[in-house]
């Protein structure tokens, strides 16, 4: 059973949804008749999933999905919106102000229940779906390009190809480096209507693997990185469209870091036993502590020498780590010759411990 909160202004449709919800699915449901007072109940006592008009007096149903996901209490939940406006700008408008469904009226029953289980289903981590995994580290050369191309070509074979990997860094990131791609096109050409999978498709690379790559651009970005709206909807489309997707970020939580984080079922945080990754390590735990539930953290040995302490770097960031990454002197000819490491040698060290951790995603 979960919780799920109505907002629309149509008395009628909303107790058709209550009963809908509650006798079929066995839901309980959460009734608004406006944006504000929505809004009050959803921060007060998160849904697990909301439906939302959009054409209602004193806040339309976009503002209250940009307020759901400006607040780090609803930024994950599930929004399915309503309108009776069925053109693709109005499901674009939509994806743009953060929901993840666009449903048009007169909608049936069906069809709502249909979707309100799909996404519950997703939300939930259903076989069907493998989700989104995010790497991250605010300390640069720590190796989580490395990761996240090793992890995302593990889950290509494990999932029949159907996964993507997105390289969101707008200073010449390296995924397409490294699968020996050129970078063309990348999501710096993405068009302002690119906001679902017909539309991004075209944007994405093919490796021979059959893992799918959405590059970042070669050349860095001046003074922009992507728009919040944009990436929330990139991300979603990339969601919806793959079994699993696993996202590379920029060492830093910009706007599309934190959308990146906040649609994840899963962030990996690497660390390395240098003083300064575990210090960047412990203050990004706190900056991230509403999403402590997703964070793992994975202890990557990046030079050579004798193993980290694991123990004494447990103890200093209070927390375990779901994987220890050992150090593999062949990762560097991996990258000259393109050929990743679980590929070219699926028994080295950091293929091994690699697939272990792969194994656990997505449930």
């Amino acid at each position: 059973m979960a919780k799920i909160l109505v907002i629309d202004d149509e008395a009628e449709l909303r107790e058709l949804m209550r009963l809908v919800l509650t006798r079929r699915g066995g839901h309980q449901v959460v009734l608004s008749a406006g944006g504000r007072d929505g809004l009050k109940k959803a921060f007060a006592d998160p849904p697990d999933l909301a439906i939302v008009d959009v054409m209602m007096p004193g806040m339309t149903g976009y503002e209250v999905c940009r307020a759901l996901r400006d607040n780090p209490k609803t930024a994950s939940i599930p929004i399915i919106i309503l309108t009776a406006r069925g053109q693709p700008v109005d499901r674009d408008a939509a994806l743009a102000a953060g929901a993840d469904e666009h449903l048009v009226k007169p909608v049936t029953m069906a069809m709502l229940m249909e979707k309100v289980d799909e996404m519950l289903a997703r939300r939930g981590g259903g076989e069907e779906v493998g989700g989104t995994l995010v790497m991250l580290s605010l300390r640069g050369g720590v190796g989580v390009t490395t990761l996240a191309v090793n992890i995302a070509l593990l889950l290509a074979q494990k999932e029949a190809g159907e996964v993507c990997l997105a390289d969101l860094s707008p200073a010449s990131g390296h995924v397409a480096l490294y699968l020996g791609l050129r970078p063309e096109p990348h999501w710096g050409k993405l068009p302002p209507d690119a906001l679902d999978p017909q539309a991004i498709a075209p944007y994405l690379l093919r490796h021979d693997s059959g893992l799918w790559v959405l590059a970042a651009p070669y050349y860095p970005l001046v003074g922009r990185t992507m728009e919040p709206g944009t990436a929330r909807a990139v991300l979603d489309a990339l969601a919806q469209r793959f079994a699993a997707l696993v996202v590379d970020t920029p060492s830093l939580l910009d706007e599309a870091t934190m959308a990146a984080v906040e649609t994840a079922s899963d962030v990996g945080l690497v660390v390395t036993a240098e003083p300064a990754s575990v210090q960047t390590a412990i203050g990004t735990l706190r900056a991230l502590k509403t999403w402590d539930d997703k964070l793992s953290l994975i202890l990557n040995q990046v030079t050579p020498g004798p193993p980290p302490p694991v123990s004494a770097l447990e103890k200093a960031l209070k927390r375990p780590f779901a994987a220890v990454v050992p150090f593999d002197p062949a990762q560097s000819q991996a990258v000259a010759r393109r050929t990743p490491l679980v590929i070219g040698d699926p028994d080295a060290p950091l293929s091994q411990a690699l697939r272990g951790l792969v194994e656990g995603f997505g449930g």
